[in-house]
């Protein structure tokens, strides 16, 4: 039963280094384990929602090289229900000159569905909502397995109207259209 307690308490202490770990039993078995165990959180704890808002010049729906940050874009965190689809959550924030986002929101929601959304362009020369990446999905629970209390969601964005010339040489560049243009022309256009 020694190298039980022996055995335990070297795993916690490596995944107290390696990650946040609750490991209840050590306290009894360790008198050198310092670090406390991980609580789960609590109504009145948080997680901190970060993301990324891009222009999308190439309307491919994935960043490139020439994709560029949108600012002060409204982005909007909601949760519901799964069954009844009845909100729970609404969070507003807003993209900073890079793009950025950060939006808290408090509580867990293991039982709702929750996602971050853009409706709106405020840039002129990017006007259309992404089909694809203009909603990125969001776990705010730690009953699943992800730790901590910040999630770093995909990114989200629009489309410019007209493709920009550059985009041809660009997918060239990262192999996903042949040296015809083929996936430009076929699917872009």
């Amino acid at each position: 039963m020694a190298n039980y307690a022996a055995v335990l308490a070297l795993f916690c202490t490596i995944l107290s280094i390696v990650g946040p770990a609750t490991c209840r039993a050590t306290t009894a078995t360790s008198p050198n384990n310092s670090s406390p165990p991980s609580a789960p959180l609590t109504a009145s704890e948080s997680f901190v929602i970060k993301g990324k808002v891009y222009c999308d010049p190439c309307r491919i729906q994935f960043p490139t090289k020439i994709s560029y940050p949108v600012p002060n874009t409204k982005v909007v965190l909601r949760c519901r229900q799964r069954e009844s689809g009845t909100e729970t959550t609404k969070v507003e924030g807003k993209s900073d000159a890079k793009g950025m986002y950060s939006i808290t929101a408090t509580g867990d929601h293991e039982e709702e569905i929750c996602d971050v959304r853009i409706t709106e362009s405020p840039d002129s020369k990017c006007p259309e909502v992404m089909d694809d990446e203009s909603i990125a999905r969001v776990s705010l629970t730690d009953k699943n397995g992800v730790r901590g209390k910040t999630r770093v969601v995909n990114p989200i964005g629009f489309m410019v109207k007209e493709i920009d010339p550059r985009c041809k040489e660009i997918l060239a560049e990262i192999g996903i259209m042949d040296e015809f243009g083929t996936f430009f022309e076929e699917v872009c256009l």
